[in-house]
C-alpha cells in the first residue's frame, strides 16, 4: 500500500483549551421539555381538526418515546404500542409504566401474550402474525415506533387491519433508505426536531469530526440501489492497514473513552475486535449474529465499563442508546442518509461531564455516483478544519473558530497510512439529491402516451439521451432527465404529454378503445369500481377476490375462463399468483400511464386523483357498462388454444 503522511490534531490538548462542563449534571427524567410540550399541543389541535393520523419526527435522544406515552395517556384509550425490537418494547413498557402507572402495561413479545392489559407494547412479527387475538377496533391509539420500516408488509398488515380513532408514527429519520415517501402514509407532521436542531438548542451533544483519508478505491464497488454490493465493500475494506488505522487512532487519541466503531460486515467486526484486544484494549464485536444472552452481556459490561470498544454490524443502528459513548469509528461506507444518522445518533445523548461526541469518518476514494455519506456531506457542509465542531450551539462555534483563528491548534505526524488534513474544501456533489430535482425514467414514461418498451428501445438505440446516468453494477443504470428534455423528445416523436388538465380524457379514451390481449383490463376496471372508496382507494384483497369469484364463476358456469396459459385456468392457483397476474398484466399499463398507482404503505390500488375528482356518476356507469361490452366481445371473438 502506499504510505500517506498527513497531520492532525493533538484532541487532548484541544480539549484543554476547550471550557469546562460547571456543576452536576441533573435531567428530571421525564420533565417535558420546550419541544414536547409544542408537539403535545399540535396532536391535540389535529384531533381536534378531526385529523386520525401523524407523525412524529425527533432526532433521536429527543425524547420521542416520552411524548409519544404521554400523548397517549392524555387521549386515555387502550394503547397499542409497535416495535420491531425487544429493546425498544422493553423501553416503551417501562416508560409506559412510569408515565401512566394508572392502567396496566403487557407485552406481545414471544412467549409473552399479555393481550388483555390497556396498554400492550408488542413485536411487529408477533402482532402480524396473531391479528385475530384482537378485534380491528380494540385500541383506540395506535403508536408505532421506528415508523420509516412502514412499508415491510409485516407494518402493512398491522396499518390494514386495525381501525384507531388516532394513529401516531414516530421517527429519528424520516427518509428512507430505499427511496419510499414515508409522508405517503403519515401525511400530517404533528411536529418536527431534526438532529441539527436539537443540538443547537442544546437537547444532544455537540459534534466533533476528524475526516480520515485512506488510500482504499471502493470506486468499482457494485451498488444495488442506495446499497453497496457487500461482497465487494468487504473484499476491499478487508485490509490490515485499514483496519490497524482504526486501533492506532484509538490508541493514540482516545484511548480509554466509550467507543462504537461502525463495520462493514460481521467478519469486519470480529476481526477489528480482534485487533483492539491484541492491543490491550477490552472490546467485543456485536451483531445480529449472537445469541440474545451474549450479546445482552456484552452491551451491560459496555455500560459499566468493563468493555471500552465495541464493534457493531447493522445490531446498533437502531433501539439500542448508551449516553455515556463519547467516540464514533464510522468505519462502514454507506450511501443511506438514513443509516448514517441512526448510527450517529448513537453517540448524541447527554451524560455527565460529556462535553461533544468526537466523530472518524473514514474517507475511501469513491467514484461521483458511489460516494458514501460523511458528517459534513450528510449536513451540507463543504468547509472541513480538523478537529472543529460540525454541530454545535452558535456560541460554541464561534468559540471554537477564535480558538482555531488564533492558531491554537497544536499537531503531531502519524506515521501510518492516513492523510488527515488541517484544511478541506469538500464536493457536496450527491447524485441522490440531484436526482430529487430530475425526472426518472419510469416517471418519464408516466408522463408520456406511449408504453415504456418504446421508451426502452428509444434508449438502447440512442434516440433518446440521459441527462443523468447513475451506474449500478451488473451493466445495470438509473436513467433521469431534467423536465424540459422529457419535453423536448415528446414533441420530437409527436407523443402527447399526459397532465392533470388532459388526464381524465387521456383515461377515458384508453378505456374507450381497450387493446386487449386477455380479459384482465375490463375485470380490473369493475373490481376498482365496484369497492372504491371515496379517495379513490381500493383494497388489494379485494381486487384479488373479485377476480377470483369471476373467473371461478365462469368455470362453474362452464365457459371458457381465458386462454390455456392464464393463471386463472389452473385448478391450483394461489391468491398469490392472481395478485402476481394482475399487477403484472392489467394493472401495469393503467400504472404507465399514471391513471392508477399502488399504495405500497398499505395495500390500496387508487385512480390518480386528477381523474378520479373529475368523475361523474354517469361516467363510472359507461365504464362498467363499456367494460361488459369488451368482455362479450373478447369472449364471443377470441379464440382459445
Amino acid at each position: 500500500m502506499l504510505q500517506f503522511l498527513g497531520e492532525v490534531p493533538l484532541f487532548r490538548l484541544i480539549e484543554d483549551f476547550l471550557p469546562q462542563q460547571k456543576g452536576s449534571f441533573f435531567e428530571c427524567k421525564f420533565e417535558l421539555k420546550e419541544h414536547q410540550i409544542s408537539a403535545l399541543e399540535n396532536l391535540q389541535n389535529m384531533r381536534k381538526r378531526n385529523e386520525s393520523i401523524a407523525l412524529l419526527y425527533h432526532a433521536t435522544g429527543a425524547g420521542k418515546t416520552v411524548t409519544a406515552v404521554t400523548d397517549a395517556k392524555n387521549f386515555g384509550e387502550r394503547t397499542l404500542f409497535i416495535a420491531h425490537t425487544k429493546e425498544l418494547i422493553k423501553q416503551a413498557k417501562k416508560t409506559f409504566k412510569q408515565i401512566w402507572p394508572q392502567v396496566s402495561v403487557g407485552s406481545y413479545l414471544g412467549e409473552e401474550k399479555e393481550k388483555n392489559a390497556y396498554v400492550v407494547c408488542g413485536s411487529v412479527q408477533n402482532v402480524s402474525q396473531n391479528l385475530d387475538d384482537f378485534a380491528p377496533d380494540e385500541f383506540g391509539y395506535l403508536i408505532i415506533d421506528e415508523c420509516h420500516h412502514s412499508a415491510a408488509n409485516t407494518y402493512k398488515k398491522i396499518l390494514n387491519y386495525f381501525k384507531p380513532k388516532f394513529t401516531l408514527g414516530l421517527t429519528a429519520t424520516p427518509e428512507r433508505a430505499d427511496g419510499e415517501d414515508l409522508f405517503m402514509y403519515f401525511k400530517n407532521v404533528a411536529h418536527k426536531l431534526d438532529l441539527k436542531t436539537a443540538v443547537e438548542i442544546g437537547e444532544l451533544v455537540p459534534v466533533r469530526c476528524i475526516r480520515i483519508k485512506t488510500n482504499i478505491d471502493i470506486s468499482n464497488v457494485r451498488i444495488n440501489g442506495i446499497k453497496y454490493n457487500s461482497q465487494d465493500l468487504e473484499s476491499k475494506l478487508f485490509i490490515p492497514e485499514r483496519n490497524n488505522i482504526i486501533v492506532n487512532t484509538y490508541l493514540n487519541y482516545v484511548k480509554n473513552k466509550k467507543t462504537v466503531v461502525f463495520c462493514a460486515s460481521v467478519s469486519h467486526a470480529e476481526e477489528i475486535a480482534r485487533l483492539f484486544r491484541e492491543n490491550g484494549v477490552s472490546c467485543e464485536a456485536v451483531s445480529g449474529s449472537l445469541k440474545s444472552k451474549e450479546r445482552n452481556d456484552i452491551l451491560d459490561k459496555y455500560e459499566k465499563g468493563i468493555i471500552k470498544v465495541l464493534c457493531a454490524c447493522d445490531l446498533l443502528n437502531e433501539g439500542w442508546d448508551s449516553p455515556s459513548t463519547e467516540v464514533l469509528f464510522m468505519a462502514r461506507p454507506t450511501m443511506s442518509k438514513t443509516l448514517y444518522l441512526q448510527q450517529l445518533g448513537r453517540g448524541m445523548r447527554k451524560a455527565p461531564n460529556k462535553e461533544y461526541v468526537m466523530v472518524f469518518d473514514f474517507i475511501d476514494n469513491a467514484g461521483l455516483f458511489n460516494m458514501p455519506y460523511s458528517l459534513h456531506r450528510v449536513f451540507n457542509i463543504n468547509e472541513y478544519l480538523a478537529g472543529e465542531y460540525v454541530l454545535a450551539p452558535a456560541e460554541k462555534k464561534q468559540l471554537d473558530k477564535e480558538l482555531f483563528r488564533k492558531g491554537e491548534k497544536p499537531t503531531v505526524y502519524l506515521d501510518f497510512p492516513i492523510d488527515v488534513t488541517d484544511y478541506e474544501l469538500i464536493d457536496l456533489f450527491n447524485w441522490q439529491d440531484k436526482a430529487k430535482e430530475m425526472i426518472s425514467q419510469f416517471e418519464f414514461v408516466r408522463m408520456v402516451d406511449v408504453q415504456s418498451e418504446t421508451i426502452n428501445r428509444y434508449i438502447k438505440e440512442g434516440k433518446i439521451i440521459p441527462d443523468m446516468e447513475v451506474p449500478m453494477g451488473n451493466n445495470k443504470s438509473f436513467k433521469y432527465f431534467y423536465e424540459e428534455t422529457v419535453k423536448k423528445y415528446a414533441k420530437q416523436f409527436n407523443w402527447d404529454l399526459i397532465t392533470a388538465a388532459n388526464m381524465k380524457e387521456k383515461f377515458m379514451n384508453m378505456v374507450e378503445k381497450m387493446d386487449m390481449s386477455y380479459s384482465y383490463k375490463p375485470v380490473l376496471l369493475k373490481a376498482m369500481f365496484e369497492y372504491v372508496d371515496s379517495d379513490g382507494r381500493v383494497r388489494v384483497e379485494d381486487i384479488v377476490d373479485y377476480f377470483i369469484d369471476f373467473y371461478n364463476e365462469r368455470k362453474e358456469n362452464g365457459l371458457v375462463v381465458e386462454k390455456k396459459n392464464s393463471v386463472f385456468c389452473k385448478d391450483n392457483f394461489t391468491r398469490k399468483d392472481a395478485e402476481r397476474t394482475i399487477f403484472s398484466n392489467p394493472f401495469k399499463r393503467f400504472q404507465d400511464m399514471r391513471f392508477m398507482d399502488r399504495c405500497r404503505e398499505i395495500e390500496y390500488v387508487r385512480f390518480n386523483r386528477h381523474i378520479f375528482k373529475k368523475l361523474t356518476k354517469e361516467d363510472i356507469n359507461w365504464i362498467i357498462s363499456h367494460c361488459d361490452k369488451k368482455l362479450k366481445e373478447y369472449y364471443e371473438k377470441r379464440s382459445f388454444k
